[in-house]
């Protein structure tokens, strides 16, 4: 009984880490072609616009994303639908996410390795 559980518990967690979809791409921080997700999300200064083609109807608006460069790890809240980000992953993270990961006035920052 002990073995099938623990192997069940094995086969679930691998099963999850697997489904899991890591995008690469670049960061930057302003709003620029971005527009606000059809539902709307609670208010945080910690926010992401993901391109609209991977989201075209706003599928896992206000879902957390999971973003990291350079060593450093953070989590935004997925609020806007990034326009001018069609055809890539890259994405635009609110001013106050962008700084935890990099000084504002390099503008943007690659690679960054983002997931819902």
């Amino acid at each position: 009984m002990f073995v099938s559980r623990s192997l069940f518990a094995l086969v679930s967690t691998a099963a999850a880490l697997i489904s899991v979809n890591a995008y690469t791409g670049r960061a930057t921080w302003d709003s620029l072609g971005t527009t606000p997700c059809p539902v709307q999300c609670p208010p945080t200064d910690y926010g992401v616009a993901l391109p609209v083609d991977l989201f075209p109807n706003g599928e896992n608006c206000c879902s957390t994303v999971h973003v990291s460069y350079q060593g450093k790890n953070i989590d935004v809240t997925f609020n806007n639908l990034f326009l001018a980000g069609q055809g890539s992953f890259n994405i635009s993270l609110s001013h106050q996410a962008f700084a935890e990961l990099a000084p504002p006035e390099v503008g943007q920052i690659s690679p960054v390795v983002w997931n819902l």
